[in-house]
């Protein structure tokens, strides 16, 4: 079971999307999460702990023991599946986290910490608070109003970050960051300085993720195809071009790649776990 909620007003230029998952045991016991490029915060309430692996093929596991704060990614990670599962999260817009956590986002890019170790005690209080609420509509509330806590201290969006990332969205196919810096009256360095303050990835990594992650969908929804002709569509110099970023970014070749569900693109079985 997977639902979603729009936040309300205050949150929703930082925020994208508040959500509660349910399953009973997976049927594969890893599961490669691809990158999107944004920052997630993701509390087990049923578990003990949140699983994640350094590569598909390590033998060792790293366990979580509460609320984590995925940073921003640019390539998958691996995370483990054992077991029946409750989560609640909170998954940010680009450059949204940087309201609640300010300077770490640098800290956290490719890396998955306890929310505890930025947030305090509270993080390990809001968990408990969600653990024993009575549904789920109620742990939504409860999440959505101790993020607008954090929120009123927070220092206001780059306004030059929050115009770069809109002309990145437009088409990201065709997404040129040299002409995107040159617009911004910024220099290249401090273009790329304040980006990657607010967003967690420098520009040019974002902009390969957002291209990526607008592949997609495509994939899921057509299924294999002329490879040649999806790169040329993409944004992708030519068909090796496209290969070789999508195995870079996911693990795994564009025909070998297969989500649990058309609905959750970014997260891939990992074959024979």
């Amino acid at each position: 079971m997977l639902l979603t909620h729009r936040p309300a007003a205050l949150l929703a230029s930082h925020v994208d999307l508040i959500w509660f998952a349910s399953r009973g045991p997976a049927a594969h016991s890893r599961e490669r999460s691809l990158p999107t490029g944004r920052v997630d915060i993701v509390i087990p309430l049923l578990q003990q702990s949140i699983v994640r692996y350094e590569r598909v093929e390590s033998t060792d596991a790293t366990h979580l023991h509460g609320a984590v704060v995925s940073g921003a990614h640019d390539h998958f990670s691996v995370r483990g599946m054992v077991g029946a599962s409750a989560v609640i999260g909170v998954h940010f817009k680009p450059a949204g986290a940087a309201a609640f956590f300010g300077g770490a986002l640098g800290e956290l890019r490719n890396r998955t910490v306890l929310l505890e170790a930025l947030w305090g005690p509270m993080a390990r209080q809001l968990r408990e608070r969600l653990q024993t609420a009575s549904c789920v509509s109620t742990k939504m509330r409860i999440l959505e109003d101790a993020l607008l806590l954090r929120l009123m201290n927070a220092a206001s969006p780059d306004s030059m970050v929050t115009w770069a990332l809109r002309a990145l969205h437009r088409d990201p196919t065709a997404a040129r960051i040299d002409a995107i810096q040159r617009a911004s009256d910024c220099t290249a360095p401090r273009f790329i300085r304040r980006f990657d303050a607010a967003v967690g990835l420098t520009p040019k990594r974002y902009a390969r993720v957002l291209r990526f992650n607008s592949l997609l969908p495509r994939i899921v929804r057509v299924g294999p195809r002329d490879w040649a002709e999806l790169a040329v569509e993409g944004g992708f110099y030519d068909q090796a071009h496209l290969i070789h970023e999508f195995r870079r970014l996911a693990g795994v070749t564009p025909a070998a790649y297969l989500p649990v569900r058309p609905d959750q693109p970014t997260h891939v079985p990992v074959a024979g776990s």
